[in-house]
């Protein structure tokens, strides 16, 4: 039997009558159209510069008259001799390209249009083969538009270069290089590329017109842009729709330069919103992105196009329906604020993944999902559809987002936005202890990604061949047969039983799933039963994930014996049950979690009437279980005042108001606890990033010291008369502030840095010395600071350390600074800041410290005093056998330090880098080029792992502590922070603190030499 490139040469050889028989047996259906289609090209056959090795190949594709076609259209673009010798030349590149056009004419209407991508795509790129990461993608877009500066113009050129680049993918699709997986992460990752540097188009000509959005405390504004769908399940495919929806943070204006308009930022973001979608779907003589569906934010096509993040919020905890939790199971950021993006996947976790549903989600999903069937049942072709029929594409993805859902709430490790991956993490998931099965077996999860990435490769290939949204497998034989042999199978009979196999090993799952037992576990009221000490009870809750079951066990009784006092209290606290255990269970501290769930309830003094609102409200309920869970520093402030309750139900937001200002020490204490339950509250729940929450606490730092300043300040005036100058004037008076109360990044359980200078000597009306009374109301404030538990002041920073007066005169400081003052205290004066007292008078005393600390240039001898200090602080902080990741080497205190000395060395010139921050300052140091990046961007992600580590220790515990704890708090610590177990937090611990020792030493090795 003649091979096919026999048959090929012979065709091209033979007269129009001979060729006929060559061109049938090469599986032509029309060989008399394909001698006209050669004629066309050449003349006749034997004459036609045809090579013989693509006619061969054209057999091979199961679609030789269309792809035939195509290669004369390519030839007629081209000019038949110059093409026809590139493929004689190379049979590799023949053969791509014949595989290409026969199986798409959506990609040989690009290479028609475009010719010179002919070469590119199957000569010069590798990665048609190889896989092109993101980062190099966006690296090819920008330089490839960013040499064209007017507007539309670059527009038009990322359209043509995104328009190769889709087909550079789907080439990759139909030769079979790439797996399904890298073809839809490679086209998600083109779609956020063009969504990013789209959306930065649109937002400079914004600006240019209205200025830069700022919030209330003249920030700039964010703005995120989050995927959904296949788009943010990274499984994007050709003809699909690109979901959106648009998040943005900071109540304020822009701020307009020259004549432009100023905007609220929330209609700022709105039109900005509409630009984006202008400009990806605008069709223009290049063609246009995307199609894209704003249908699926908040309130839908009805709603605003964009929404706050606490708006969002809003909508979700007290509108959101469960189609809306699967739906987002799939959100990613896909341009715009990453910390916003952080935000908003944090606030949306507990409602995507509540630790229980009040009824299982099956039976939804599976009404859903009959709806979906019936309506294809209607369509053309339905039978057919390899997305929206039975055991299809569409059953996959229930299967696995139900799972998800069901599981996601206890085991974070179900959660995923991509199909596959969520698949292998569903076979992984295990309840605590292990007494349950994973959520899939291997068998089950085998039969699932392999039916995926079945459909997933057919729907590609669908799609691809006419560039529009198909699902439907052919009737057509000669298709079918095309299609099967593209996807690998010998013939359209092989690849029509895998079909049908895959197909009904998915619906066998999702009946098991949806339509037979559904794996919910029973109902945990039996606990409520049974008597104290029952064995099963205690085996039940230590399968749960508790430690001493018995006693929780006690604990439930106690909770539900309080509920009996108020009618249906019973009914409330049995309706919060299986939330209550599950949310607790994934808790880093399961029983002490119950143990402060349950002091709470005691302490409330009404625990029905607590049981109901928990049960009215989602957003409070999952917060105060939350809080019992895991920190102890704000359950605690619950429990010594529970009426602080009402806050956290109202979430209004908090502050220190005239009125209470003005009010006792005890207003003032419990106003700040209020505070510092919603700053806590809002960082648990993920609505405030790291720098946000220490900012507000250091807000609430200055608020409550100003409120007890006024406390301290009136009875002494009273007692012993104004202190005035020489000259009978009324002297000022400043408190100033150091260490990270004077850097703006206080902590939970800080203490102030505080030193105190008064104007001058003289004396009261009643005859005390300035310096007596100043002394004396120094003392006063700090006294009053700690009477209610405010605040610790550490007031070492002044003048000659603890054993000089509390407060110096302004001659006296500048005296000290002129001639007593140690090197050192250049640097720990460089982050000072007024924070009471008289403005005026305190931005004098702040310019004597500027000139202090800036007087001249810091040498290498400053530089070894400095290290040597550092040295000397390490054994007062760091014990054998417990790591201290502040004061310990590689601790907060490194990067401190070399934050602070850069300052010192570079701030002596340029005074953009005095700075208090040490976030801000290592920013600053990178932009101006004072700091190698890579060093700097480490540093700053070490400062923010340790930061975030110090802040979970002091939430977890009564107390603060710079040392890793030890034991079962230790263990406590690590789950808290997501780490997988204790050995690999205290490794990831000391690998942190380990490399910024060695950038510390770095950079003050450079200094000294």
């Amino acid at each position: 039997m003649p091979t096919a490139l026999e048959l090929a040469r012979r065709a091209l050889t033979a007269d129009a009558a001979k060729a006929l028989d060559p061109l049938e047996q090469l599986g032509f259906a029309d060989p008399v159209q394909a001698i006209e289609t050669l004629d066309r090209i050449g003349g006749p056959p034997q004459s036609a510069p045809l090579p013989a090795l693509a006619l061969a190949e054209l057999a091979a594709t199961g679609r030789p008259d269309e792809g035939l076609r195509q290669l004369v259209r390519l030839a007629v673009a081209y000019g038949p001799r110059g093409l026809f010798s590139h493929l004689e030349a190379d049979p590799i590149l023949c053969q791509r390209l014949v595989q290409v056009v026969s199986h798409s004419t959506f990609l040989a209407d690009i290479l028609v249009r475009d010719f010179e991508f002919l070469l590119w795509l199957l000569v010069e790129t590798p990665h048609l083969v190889e896989p092109l990461e993101r980062s190099t993608l966006r690296q090819i877009l920008r330089t490839d538009s960013g040499h064209v500066s007017e507007l539309e113009e670059r527009l038009e050129v990322l359209r043509r270069v995104h328009r190769r680049e889709f087909l550079r993918i789907g080439a990759a699709e139909i030769l079979g290089t790439k797996p399904v997986e890298q073809i839809g992460k490679e086209l998600a990752d083109l779609a956020d590329v063009v969504v990013e540097l789209a959306l930065e188009t649109c937002q400079n000509s914004l600006w240019q017109e209205h200025g830069q959005p700022l919030d209330e405390r003249g920030r700039p504004a964010r703005f995120l842009v989050v995927g959904l769908g296949k788009y943010g399940g990274q499984e994007l495919n050709y003809s699909s729709d690109i979901d959106l929806i648009f998040v943005w943070d900071g109540e304020g204006e822009t701020q307009p330069e020259g004549e432009g308009t100023p905007l609220e930022n929330s209609e700022f973001f709105r039109r900005l919103g509409q630009r984006l979608v202008h400009v990806l779907t605008e069709a223009t003589k290049e063609g246009f992105f995307y199609r894209v569906d704003m249908r699926l934010r908040p309130e839908g096509a009805s709603g605003t196009l964009t929404h706050s993040l606490r708006a969002s919020w809003r909508y979700y905890e007290t509108r959101g329906e469960l189609w809306e939790r699967q739906m987002l199971i799939k959100a990613r950021r896909v341009a715009g604020s990453r910390t916003l993006g952080e935000q908003y996947a944090a606030m949306l976790r507990p409602f995507i993944y509540p630790a229980h549903f009040h009824s299982a989600p099956h039976e939804e999903i599976r009404r859903i999902k009959e709806r979906i069937e019936a309506s294809i049942r209607e369509r053309p072709r339905g039978e057919n559809n390899i997305k929206l029929q039975a055991g299809g594409i569409r059953d996959i993805e229930f299967i696995v987002q139900c799972l998800q859902l069901f599981h996601g709430g206890i085991q974070p490790q179900a959660r995923s936005h991509n199909t596959l991956a969520a698949i292998d993490r569903l076979a992984e998931v295990v309840s605590p202890k292990g007494a349950m099965k994973a959520a899939l077996t291997a068998a089950e999860a085998s039969a699932l990604k392999n039916a995926y990435e079945f459909f997933r490769r057919v729907e590609n290939l669908l799609q691809i061949a006419s560039g529009r949204p198909d699902y439907a497998v052919p009737e057509d034989a000669q298709a079918l047969q095309a299609l099967a042999l593209v996807m690998g199978y010998e013939d359209a009979r092989a690849f029509s039983a895998a079909l049908a196999g895959h197909r009904l090993r998915v619906r066998r799952l999702f009946a098991a799933l949806f339509y037979g037992d559904t794996g919910a576990p029973r109902s945990p009221t039996w606990l409520l039963e049974v008597e104290n000490g029952s064995a099963a009870a205690k085996a039940d809750l230590v399968e749960r994930g508790f430690v001493d079951g018995a006693a929780a066990h006690r604990r439930l009784q106690r909770l539900v014996a309080m509920g009996v006092l108020l009618s249906g209290g019973r009914a409330h606290f049995e309706a919060l049950l299986p939330e209550l255990l599950n949310s607790l269970a994934a808790a880093p501290d399961p029983d002490q979690g119950l143990l402060r769930f349950t002091q709470l309830v005691e302490a409330y003094g009404a625990p029905g009437a607590l049981y109901s609102l928990l049960q009215e409200h989602t957003g409070f309920r999952t917060l105060i279980i939350a809080i019992c869970g895991s920190s102890r520093f704000l359950a605690d402030l619950l429990r010594r005042d529970p009426a602080l309750l009402d806050s956290l139900v109202s979430q209004a937001s908090q502050g220190l108001e005239p009125s209470q200002v003005r009010g006792d020490l005890h207003a003032i204490a419990r106003m700040q606890n209020k505070s510092l339950l919603r700053i806590g509250a809002d960082d648990l729940m993920g609505l405030a990033t790291e720098e946000e929450t220490f900012l507000r606490l250091t807000e609430l730092g200055e608020e409550v010291l100003q409120a007890v300043y006024g406390l301290a300040w009136r009875p002494l005036v009273r007692r012993w008369g104004k202190p005035r100058n020489r000259q009978g004037r009324d002297v000022q008076f400043a408190v100033l502030a150091g260490g990270k109360f004077g850097g703006r990044e206080v902590d939970f359980g800080s203490d102030l840095d505080l030193f105190f200078v008064y104007e001058g000597d003289g004396k009261t009306r009643r005859g005390v010395p300035n310096s007596v009374f100043f002394t004396e109301f120094s003392q006063r404030l700090i006294a009053l600071l700690a009477e209610e538990g405010l605040y610790s002041v550490d007031a070492r920073l002044r003048p000659e350390g603890a054993s000089a007066p509390m407060a110096i005169s302004l001659v006296g400081y500048r005296r000290y600074l002129a001639q007593r003052a140690a090197s050192w205290e250049r640097m720990a004066l460089s982050r000072a800041r007024q924070v009471a007292g008289d403005a005026e008078f305190g931005a004098r005393v702040l310019r004597a410290i500027e000139r202090f600390v800036y007087n001249r240039e810091v040498d290498a001898a400053l530089v070894a005093q400095m290290q040597e200090m550092r040295q000397r602080m390490e054994p007062q902080g760091q014990r054998q056998t417990r790591i201290n990741i502040k004061r310990g080497p590689g601790g907060i205190v490194d990067i401190e330090f070399v934050a602070q000395v850069l300052v010192l060395k570079w701030g002596y010139r340029d005074r953009d880098l005095r700075v208090g921050s040490t976030r801000h300052a290592l920013q600053l140091l990178v932009e101006q080029g004072y700091l190698d990046p890579e060093r700097g961007h480490f540093l700053l992600d070490a400062y923010e792992y340790l930061r975030a580590v110090e802040k979970g220790m002091r939430l977890a515990s009564e107390r603060a502590s710079d040392a890793l704890p030890t034991g079962r708090e230790l263990e406590i610590l690590s789950r808290a922070l997501g780490a997988k177990d204790v050995a690999a937090f205290q490794d990831e611990v000391e690998v942190w603190m380990r490399q910024t020792r060695r950038v510390f030493s770095t950079v003050f090795a450079e200094l000294t030499n």
